[in-house]
């Protein structure tokens, strides 16, 4: 979460190569499954209209998720402000 913050930040002040060095450090590859599991338990959880169920172990909060979706989007951004989108 606090390279999503830091690389927003970076990215707002228009630092596009430091944006996306912060980016780079993030490992989207390994954060996905996790962020698909907490997005579908977080679906599950409104069908079921449970409100009091807890929220179970390993899962993102919804919070995290957006910040890092967010930060896939500024990095897909600062590759295009710097040309080095194909």
């Amino acid at each position: 979460e606090a390279r999503a913050l830091l690389g927003r930040l970076e990215y707002q002040r228009g630092n596009y190569a430091a944006a996306l060095q912060v980016f780079r450090g993030i490992d989207i590859q390994s954060l996905i499954p996790k962020m698909t599991k907490s997005i579908a338990d977080r679906v599950q959880r409104q069908k079921a209209r449970f409100k009091s169920q807890k929220v179970q172990r390993n899962t993102m909060s919804m919070h995290s998720v957006s910040l890092l979706l967010e930060a896939i989007l500024l990095k897909a951004r600062s590759l295009e402000q710097l040309g080095l989108t194909k």
